[in-house]
């Protein structure tokens, strides 16, 4: 099911609150048994058509991205991981590329709840992409989650005018903790 991008806005901002609000820790033995225990009951660390992969609470120290676009707008980017914006909680994960909203090339990977979703977006321009129409590939480790998306006629929004078009977009990223 695609949310409208005020939900993964919304979705961003809790995560956020929770991390403030839950004790710092880095605590990789806890991140790699969740994991394991996740590969255990089938998900093999991987998704695909569908499928959502469990992630330990974790935040993300360190990441790339390629944001390749066209259609309805263009980007050809690879903005830097926002740390801080960027985290796996409560069997939540946001992983923040720039900075949503911005007038600089931007992305948005959300994984929970039975769903995967990228959101791209530069200046007025957005597209959100879910399982359904994005085919992602997600692998989860206890160190890293790595992932391709591959959206074809995704509609785009242009929010200073309200025009909307297809846009064709590919995303490669890795997020390491």
């Amino acid at each position: 099911m695609l949310r409208p991008p005020l939900f993964s806005a919304f979705l961003l901002a809790a995560g956020m609150a929770l991390a403030a609000c839950s004790p710092a820790a880095d605590d990789t033995a806890n991140a790699r048994s969740a994991d394991e225990t996740a590969a255990s009951q089938g998900a093999n660390g991987q998704v695909g058509s569908g499928d959502t992969p469990v992630i330990s609470a974790r935040t993300y120290t360190s990441g790339t991205i390629s944001i390749a676009a066209s259609g309805f707008f263009t980007i050809n980017a690879s903005p830097e991981l926002n740390k801080p914006a960027s985290l796996s909680d409560g069997g939540y994960t946001w992983i923040q590329f720039g900075d949503s909203g911005a007038q600089t090339p931007n992305a948005t990977i959300t994984i929970g709840e039975g769903e995967v979703g990228a959101t791209i977006g530069q200046g007025p321009y957005t597209a959100t992409g879910g399982s359904a129409e994005c085919s992602p590939k997600i692998d989860v480790t206890a160190a890293a989650v790595v992932g391709h998306f591959s959206c074809t006629g995704i509609t785009g929004y242009n929010n200073s005018d309200g025009s909307m078009g297809k846009v064709n977009f590919e995303i490669d990223f890795t997020a390491s903790s």
